[in-house]
């Protein structure tokens, strides 16, 4: 079986700044790979390319699933506010109404700790709760590669659990790629890891084998190897 997608040589070049440089990533399918990196070193930029919202300067991208069962979600999600979330859910299951039916919104709505909001307009929501819903949009497709930019960088420990819970159990139905800083969620529900600075992957593979010292912990191992290739913001 093919990987779900796989990146070779991706380069984004910014004018002089190269925010992708010769990035490569293979993802297999039905795996949860993690993608980390300090501020400004090219994760949203590769999910952008990935799904199409960015050109990229020079390198392949290869599918191995229809480019229509791919979703992404946005790190900062947002919607029309005066809908409720489960018109925003339902909205989203619109294209995929022969595949999925009207009980989805409510179950997806459930997963994502929502439902006891869902008949609530979304322009009060929390930024943590569009996050919720971003996850519940990007769902409720069942898509087959599902693209996450800092799904839980505004929820609040009780959410983050619940959420990775919900990413965990993606496992073996979907391919899931996450960018996130915090190191803990990768180690808790990933498969294999992108380490990244300044465009750059500076450790590709299974979490387990990311090199560090007898008694280092996964997240000291990343961050040594941040700062041994220079100075991270």
């Amino acid at each position: 079986m093919p990987p779900a997608l796989v990146l070779k040589d991706l380069t984004k070049v910014f004018g002089k700044v190269h925010a992708l440089d010769a990035l490569n990533l293979t993802l297999e399918i039905g795996s949860i790979h993690g993608f980390v990196g300090p501020n400004g070193a090219g994760k949203t930029t590769m999910l952008s390319i990935v799904a199409g919202l960015k050109r990229k300067t020079s390198g392949d991208i290869t599918f191995g699933i229809p480019f229509h069962q791919m979703m992404l979600m946005p790190d900062t999600p947002d919607f029309f506010p005066l809908l409720t979330a489960r018109e925003v859910v339902d909205l989203a299951r619109w294209p995929f109404r022969k595949e999925v039916d009207l009980d989805a919104v409510s179950k997806i709505l459930e997963e994502v700790g929502l439902l006891d909001s869902a008949d609530r307009q979304v322009g009060g929501f929390s930024r943590g709760m569009k996050q919720r819903l971003g996850l519940a949009t990007a769902l409720i497709g069942k898509p087959q590669l599902i693209l996450l930019d800092e799904p839980c960088s505004a929820l609040d420990p009780i959410g983050r659990r619940e959420v990775l819970n919900t990413i965990s159990q993606l496992r073996g139905k979907s391919t899931v790629l996450f960018s996130t800083h915090i190191l803990s969620d990768v180690e808790d529900v990933c498969d294999s890891v992108t380490v990244v600075n300044d465009g750059k992957a500076l450790y590709g593979g299974s979490v387990s084998g990311i090199p560090k010292s007898e008694g280092q912990s996964f997240e000291d191992a990343v961050l040594g190897l941040l700062l041994s290739k220079g100075n991270v913001e």
